[in-house]
């Protein structure tokens, strides 16, 4: 047995130097620069995601040794959670064999290796996913006080670092309904929602914007192309072999309890082994086909992200290591698994090279970012049309920058922290993707930028719909400009005049009636003012109210029915 530890041991410390090496040598993703952002203002939530990786974050900025700057700690955790995993599978009669071949099985598994040097929400997920599973193993062998308030700290855990950990949670219950007897199990339910509270309350004064986004923003016309493209996706990002054999072996597990064979013992008051493994097993079996099935629905209203399912990589590897045991499937898994490790492995020694393609997020845009820089110098910059542009900025120059959405584009992190408040008046330097007016493109790139000696953003003005009314073919609201900037807001500014327009929401696309003679020229600052619109009404269609300063189209209203 000590010799199986100190094999263990030794791959253990290979992977965590090879993840290390990895994160120095891999170009930052640009979502990583964002959530570098995240750390750099520590909050209980955030606009996309819980607060759990910008800990990661934070904390690995302490080692500020280039990349890792925001890998270190996801590196660090990333071999503990193979630790976990480890210690929860294997037992007194593991052999070297044994180990040799879950660090196979773990190393095949792309997107398991992958958040082994990249920080992001799944990082930590996976962290706690195989805590959770560790402790429910435990529990399941010893229930007690303590073990069943842990569960309850890993599970707050687990929702810190990514919603869908709900998921985790709820099938892992269905696995085992009688757990919902457990008076401990309910405590440690209490210990959770308790310490998930101040996200609860940072959803509640920001007005929930996670949930509009997740539930609301991210919904899309449904196409035959994503619950087709669903499965093959998840064949790519977990690995053909490993996937379709823990397919397999949880309907041979459903099918067997169907048929009365392997069937769950009954509880008694000392679990048997042959028990606790019955139960852990169908835990295993619940959660990997609720998540795939879970997320094969979702598809109705929209894409699947591939990696949504990177939860069930853990419950994926305890049952191709259990399953696996008999000697016919250890040579097939030898045979069919070992290619897919060594072609992770050249992807990765890949991902360390120059010649990695700007399509996979993992491009060089380092000396992009000192080209904006030399030119911009210590000037703020606003970057219109994506965040990833001034996260990145922010993160290899360490100057200020802010992205402002529009109508085209999803609201952000930027949105909350509202940055670019504080330049309302002063010079700025602007740069989008998209050509605009009396513009200059950069030399190198497609990029486009012009300078702003007195900038006027339009993204913190509210306005709010007081009262709507149709005249003949004509709609008429009256409105409040409520005005958030510490500087008078001026619709006839010099350098950034501003327009007001109704946005007509279709199916596809928007339709767009200008509102002129709205009869405010000013409005003073942190105030407001009442004005009247009228535009061409198009039966059926919700409109938005929007406002223009010639560089960005920002959405100043909710989008309302007019009846």
């Amino acid at each position: 047995m000590k010799n199986v530890e100190k094999r263990f041991y030794i791959f253990l410390l290979i992977w965590l130097c090879v993840d290390f090496v990895q994160a120095i040598f891999t170009n930052i993703h640009a979502d990583e620069a964002y959530y570098a952002l995240y750390g750099q203002f520590l909050a209980w939530g955030y606009y996309d995601h819980p607060p759990m990786v910008a800990l990661l974050t934070y904390l690995s900025h302490f080692f500020d040794i280039g990349n890792l700057s925001v890998r270190f700690c996801t590196v660090l955790l990333h071999a503990a959670t193979l630790l976990l995993v480890w210690k929860t599978i294997h037992d007194e009669k593991a052999s070297i064999r044994d180990v040799n071949e879950f660090f196979l099985l773990a190393s095949s598994l792309f997107m398991f290796v992958l958040y082994g040097f990249v920080t992001t929400p799944d990082a930590p997920l996976l962290f706690f996913v195989a805590l959770f599973f560790f402790l429910y193993k435990r529990y399941l062998s010893n229930p007690s006080l303590p073990l069943a308030l842990l569960i309850g700290v890993c599970m707050a855990g687990m929702m810190y670092s990514k919603y869908m950990a709900v998921l985790v949670i709820a099938f892992v219950l269905l696995s085992n309904l009688k757990l919902l007897k457990d008076w401990r199990l309910w405590l440690a339910v209490v210990c959770a929602v308790a310490l998930f509270v101040p996200h609860i309350l940072w959803q509640f004064n920001n007005d929930f914007p996670s949930l509009k986004y997740h539930l609301l923003l991210r919904k899309d016309t449904f196409s035959w192309a994503y619950p087709l493209e669903y499965l093959p996706n998840q064949l790519l990002v977990f690995n053909p072999v490993c996937f379709g054999l823990a397919l397999y072996f949880c309907w041979k597990s459903i099918r067997n309890a169907f048929k009365g064979r392997d069937a769950q013992p009954s509880i008694s008051t000392i679990p048997t082994k042959a028990c606790v493994s019955a139960r852990f097993t169908r835990a295993c079996v619940f959660t990997c086909i609720g998540f795939v099935f879970f997320f094969w629905l979702m598809t109705i209203n929209g894409h699947a992200e591939p990696h949504w399912t990177i939860a069930i990589s853990i419950p994926m590897l305890y049952l191709l290591y259990y399953q696996t045991r008999e000697e016919k499937w250890r040579k097939r898994l030898m045979y069919f698994v070992l290619p897919f490790s060594v072609l992770v492995l050249m992807v990765r020694v890949a991902l360390c090279t120059p010649f990695v393609p700007e399509v996979t997020g993992f491009g060089d845009r380092k000396q992009q970012m000192k080209d904006i820089h030399e030119l911009c110098g210590h000037t703020p910059v606003v970057f219109y049309g994506s965040f990833q542009n001034p996260s990145l900025y922010r993160y290899f120059t360490h100057e200020n920058a802010v992205a402002l959405s529009s109508l085209y584009n999803r609201p952000t992190q930027y949105d909350i922290l509202q940055l670019d408040k504080e330049w309302q008046g002063k010079e700025v330097f602007v740069v989008s993707s998209n050509d605009f007016l009396n513009c200059q493109k950069m030399e190198n790139y497609e990029l486009y930028y012009n300078k702003i000696h007195h900038f006027q953003g339009t993204n913190r003005i509210e306005v709010e719909i007081a009262k709507q009314a149709i005249e003949r073919d004509s709609v008429v609201l009256d409105v409040i400009f409520r005005n958030n900037y510490a500087e008078p807001f001026v619709f006839a500014h010099p350098e950034c005049p501003v327009l007001v327009f109704a946005a007509h929401v279709q199916e596809e696309g928007y339709m767009f009636e200008r509102c002129d003679n709205i009869g405010i020229q000013k409005i003073p600052a942190n105030g407001s003012a009442s004005a009247c619109l009228r535009f061409p009404w198009h039966s059926g269609m919700p409109i938005a109210i929007c406002l223009s300063n010639h560089l960005n189209l920002s959405v100043n209203s909710g989008v309302v029915e007019v009846k």
